[in-house]
């Protein structure tokens, strides 16, 4: 695409150029702020355009992510954007403000994970009787004040029949000690309450969020990192429950007060009361001004949040080729710039909500100064008295206090609605594969399984398989070869859902996979990957893992078909050694073996092994194939290997080439034709000899 070099900053009315590399830039486009009904059709809208792949836009950031064929070099980011947008209807009036207020992400975050009714009752009644206490105490304080000034104090010491000033001062005093005292009680139990009451729901959207998560397909995996959904299910959500916690005992503390004291002043001075006005007119617009900054500036440290938690996970996650290629200090810069971003997007958000409360503080101290000049002429000249201008001045500031408080809230607020943003996304995400409603009769699946014509590809711009066919009968062994890149490791994929195909079908005895339960399809099928991946935890809880409640001695046979005795009588701990983070505390071989052991006991009638003995010596190779052959007579196999050796007893062999299949047949049949698979064996054979 055309447009200046990376990074610059081409303005086509509220569309701005953040950076372009070859097949992707990202755009900074005003119209999309807050705007999810937009960014919808704006996403719609670039995707219908030829040579666009893939657009993404963020109602929270206002950025647009938009992936273009790299042969597309002709076309103008920046004039394709505008005349999508020319093309949407841009008008406020499009949505009602009250459907956006009911739609917004925060509202609907609260609503759906908030527990139920019966248990806010307790937080909002301990909130309402601690503030009323505390401005009881505060009235009552300022009785005692007037009381020792020689004013005869609130009315109902008559009904008690205190007359005597030194009682009516005692007895003032002692209310305002017993008040003091119920207010901190009931401080400490509303504080406890509320908390709780963050703790739950912070629980609830939690496990909500992770359940979603979990449910998604494989796609939404490739496109958000590991380092941003850890981030989402621990940090966003936690700001949720920092808001409650926080926002709501303080927004009725903040109601309360401005309610109480207005009257209080009010009933003070009418004139005084009138005067608050006054900093109002300047704090009003300022808010307002400000808070929409503040909001655009947390969606922006939202996003480089997640992109610094992305970075940090990647690179613990690869610290064993962070260190064999001696790159520790490329590392530590590129997390060292990660962070000075996040610190700068961080210090701007915090800048804005800083300036707010100093203008805010800025105008309580005007305000009250200029209310004590004034409430102290009018006292002079006569207009009020004494009494009236002792609560003016003590209410004012409280009301004033208040209100600019409100700050604050708003700051929370700001960010858990970027958090509930980013949560409601991934809420309101659906995976684009589901189950279908026909049921796999429980162990009675043949393992009969056929692709029709399948052609696949993971974007637009490359098909990675190419119109393929082939089937694997029951009880058959299937063995799969050819060069790296060439879609095998995809074919089990795509036979386990992972993905869908884009043309052509898959059966699995005799059904099309996408009509099958997907729960059901998966049970039928034992995967042991390339790259191994062990939980955390013992031996035994690995293999025990697609099969919970088998038995020690399954666990034990399942290890011994998998050529693992020697391996559990060298771990000093046995079945309960500890594996470490992804196994990383056995060799290779071993985590491969602990793998085979977990696949053969979940019993499944399709076993698919893609390179499963590749970090075994040849020993160990052997005597697990001849395990595997025993074990597998009765079961449909696919064998994905680079070592021919592993597959040469196969009954079938599919050889794949640049994604299609050009050769089929046994061992002996494909040596004879003297094709890709004849000349592997060849090169082989001879590093071996």
């Amino acid at each position: 695409m055309r447009g200046g070099r990376r990074g610059s900053r081409t303005n086509v009315r509220g569309i701005r150029r953040r950076s372009a590399t070859r097949g992707r830039e990202r755009w900074e486009v005003e119209a999309l702020v807050g705007r999810p009904d937009v960014a919808r059709d704006l996403e719609r809208a670039l995707l219908a355009r030829a040579g666009i792949l893939g657009a993404r836009a963020n109602p929270v950031s206002g950025r647009l992510l938009i992936l273009y064929a790299p042969e597309a070099a002709g076309l103008d980011a920046g004039s394709l954007i505008k005349d999508c947008l020319n093309d949407i209807d841009l008008s406020p009036s499009r949505r009602s403000p009250k459907q956006a207020g009911k739609h917004s992400p925060l509202f609907r975050i609260l609503k759906t994970s908030l527990p139920e009714r019966r248990q806010l009752a307790a937080p909002l009644a301990l909130s309402v009787a601690g503030q009323s206490v505390h401005l009881l105490q505060v009235t009552s304080l300022i009785a005692t004040v007037n009381t020792a000034q020689g004013g005869e104090g609130p009315g109902f010491l008559r009904l008690f029949g205190v007359r005597k000033q030194r009682s009516r001062l005692l007895f003032m005093t002692a209310v305002s000690l017993v008040l003091t005292g119920a207010d901190l009680l009931l401080q400490y139990y509303r504080k406890r309450v509320w908390r709780r009451l963050a703790l739950d729901t912070q629980h609830r959207l939690r496990a909500r969020v992770y359940a979603r998560v979990q449910s998604q397909d494989m796609e939404f995996f490739d496109r958000h990192g590991t380092g941003r959904l850890i981030k989402l299910v621990n940090e966003d959500t936690a700001r949720i429950g920092e808001f409650i916690d926080r926002a709501g005992d303080s927004t009725i503390e903040r109601v309360l007060l401005i309610a109480v004291a207005g009257v209080g002043l009010a009933k003070a001075s009418p004139r005084l009361a009138l005067f608050t006005l006054v900093p109002l007119s300047i704090l009003v617009p300022a808010s307002r001004y400000f808070q929409r900054e503040a909001a655009k500036r947390y969606a922006r440290l939202g996003q480089v949040s997640g992109g610094y938690s992305q970075r940090l996970e990647n690179t613990l996650s690869g610290m064993a080729e962070v260190k064999s290629f001696t790159a520790e200090r490329r590392e530590a810069q590129r997390l060292h710039d990660c962070d000075r971003e996040l610190g700068e997007a961080s210090f701007a958000a915090a800048s804005t909500s800083s300036l707010l409360f100093h203008i805010a503080q800025s105008t309580y101290y005007l305000g009250s100064s200029l209310m004590a000049g004034y409430g102290g002429r009018l006292h002079l000249k006569g207009k009020i008295g004494a009494d009236e201008y002792n609560r003016a001045i003590y209410w004012f500031p409280h009301l004033l206090g208040a209100i600019t408080g409100v700050e604050e809230i708003t700051k929370l607020y700001h960010s858990a609605s970027v958090s509930a943003a980013q949560l409601t996304e991934v809420l309101d995400s659906r995976p684009r594969i589901r189950g279908g409603r026909v049921r796999l009769p429980a162990g009675r699946v043949g393992g009969g399984v056929v692709f029709e014509n399948v052609s696949f590809g993971y974007n637009a711009s490359a098909e990675v398989l190419k119109d393929v066919s082939f089937e694997l009968r029951p009880g058959e062994t299937l063995g799969i070869v050819g060069p790296t890149g060439s879609g095998k490791s995809t074919l089990l994929r795509l036979l386990l859902r992972f993905y869908d195909v884009d043309s052509g079908r898959i059966l699995l005895d005799g059904r099309d996979i996408r009509q099958l339960n997907l729960r059901d399809l998966r049970k039928a099928i034992s995967l042991v990957s390339q790259d191994v991946y062990l939980f955390p935890g013992t031996v035994r809880e690995n293999v025990l893992y697609g099969r919970p409640h088998s038995t020690k001695s399954q666990v034990v046979a399942a290890l011994n078909e998998a050529g693992a005795l020697d391996l559990l009588e060298s771990l000093p701990g046995g079945l309960e050694t500890e594996v470490g983070e992804r196994g990383h505390l056995l060799s290779g071989g071993e985590r491969q073996r602990v793998a085979i052991a977990r696949a053969l006991l979940k019993g499944a009638p399709i076993m698919m092994l893609d390179e499963a003995t590749s970090h075994l010596d040849y020993e160990t190779e052997f005597a697990v194939k001849r395990s595997l052959q025993r074990v597998t007579a009765k079961r449909s196999v696919v064998m994905i290997a680079h070592r021919l050796s592993t597959i040469r007893d196969a009954d079938r062999i599919i050889v794949f080439e640049k994604g299609r299949i050009s050769e089929v047949g046994s061992h002996q049949e494909l040596l004879a034709r003297r094709g890709l698979y004849a000349s592997l064996w060849a090169f082989q054979s001879g590093e071996q000899t």
